[in-house]
């Protein structure tokens, strides 16, 4: 079932914008003030000073604070943009789900989602298969209003955490169920995940799934599921 109700939206929140902004700020200011003292100390004990702080003590403190507390304030805002940047932000509407993280955005139609679930820290959705149709990682945003999101627009929601985590199985070079084309393409997600080539994983990923075949990383190993297949039947 669907609703026409207007669409979920959820994010990283503005909070953290103040909250950023005015820790930047306040830790600005603190260090205009402690630069001559620190400054003095460092002279009386080691007799010498890196030469950004020498630079810093040669300003009038009536100038250096107000700098200092610009510059911590600019850093914390810049800190907030990152970190928004890398959460996840999630629409949910009653015809499909939009997800967009660190640059990659996702838009799924709700006609091919049969179930969504969280994988510890991850929002996964899968199709009728049981093969991924998309997973972002989701620390940032309140479990609770995720599940709630979905539920309200009608989505097949599981309650169980990964529920088809017992069907993953660690990969492994010359897998009989495998293949020659999954075992290279596995080898070289591991040279990209290796050389940190995100896109590039993220490519091989979905060639992947083309031949139905889903992959997740756990503890450092790529662990793969062959979809409509499960050990439990």
């Amino acid at each position: 079932m669907t609703t026409t109700s207007a669409p979920t939206v959820l994010r990283f929140s503005t909070v953290w914008l103040w909250l950023f902004g005015l820790g930047g700020l306040a830790l600005g200011c603190g260090i205009g003030f402690a630069v001559p003292f620190v400054g003095q100390w460092l002279v009386d004990t080691v007799h010498e000073i890196p030469g950004p702080l020498r630079i810093a003590m040669t300003v009038p403190r009536i100038w250096l604070v107000p700098i200092t507390t610009v510059i911590g304030a600019l850093a914390g805002l810049a800190l907030f943009g990152t970190a928004r940047n890398e959460s996840l932000a999630l629409t949910v509407a009653g015809d499909h789900v939009e997800l967009a993280q660190n640059g990659r955005e996702q838009y799924v139609s709700r006609a091919e989602i049969a179930a969504v679930f969280r994988e510890h820290g991850d929002l996964v959705v899968t199709d009728r298969n049981r093969l991924r149709l998309a997973r972002f990682r989701a620390t940032d945003l309140r479990a609770r209003a995720i599940e709630q999101a979905f539920r309200d627009h009608g989505y097949p929601w599981l309650e169980q955490n990964d529920p088809y985590g017992a069907d993953f199985t660690r990969w492994v070079d010359g897998l009989p169920e495998t293949g020659a084309d999954i075992d290279t393409l596995m080898r070289s997600r591991r040279r990209a995940i290796a050389d940190k080539k995100s896109l590039e994983v993220e490519d091989l990923d979905d060639k992947l799934l083309a031949l139905g075949v889903d992959v997740r990383d756990r503890k450092g190993e790529q662990q793969i599921r062959i979809g409509g297949q499960s050990s439990r039947g």
